[in-house]
């Protein structure tokens, strides 16, 4: 079977992992929407750190007070969303030789 081609709206560097994803595993119709989403999240999370490039990670408030730039936020949630996704794909997925125990088709259906 072909691979499907990557949604249009995602960048050249989503796209191509979109591809390489698609190459490398069996997907299924609910797996394509969880890529999808990741890649989305990867796009956001590059917009929010060329952002930060621009802007700096620091803002000045109405009362001209220091704060956290809104983008550091954006950029933190698009990160974690895309590590989350990754992890429901078992894109993440490696023999494990620590504590941890190896994350599988179970994961968190242990106790």
């Amino acid at each position: 079977m072909a691979t499907p081609r990557p949604p249009i709206h995602l960048s050249r560097t989503a796209k191509a992992w979109w591809r390489q994803v698609h190459d490398g595993y069996d997907l299924d119709e609910h797996h394509r929407h969880l890529l999808r989403l990741a890649c989305e999240s990867m796009d956001e999370a590059e917009k929010a750190r060329a952002a930060l490039a621009d802007h700096g990670h620091v803002v000045l408030d109405r009362f001209g007070c220091q704060k956290e730039s809104p983008w550091c936020g954006i950029e933190h949630k698009a990160q974690n969303r895309f590590r989350i996704l990754c992890r429901e794909l078992g894109l993440d997925v490696q023999p494990g030789e620590g504590p941890r125990m190896p994350r599988d088709a179970t994961y968190g259906a242990r106790r």
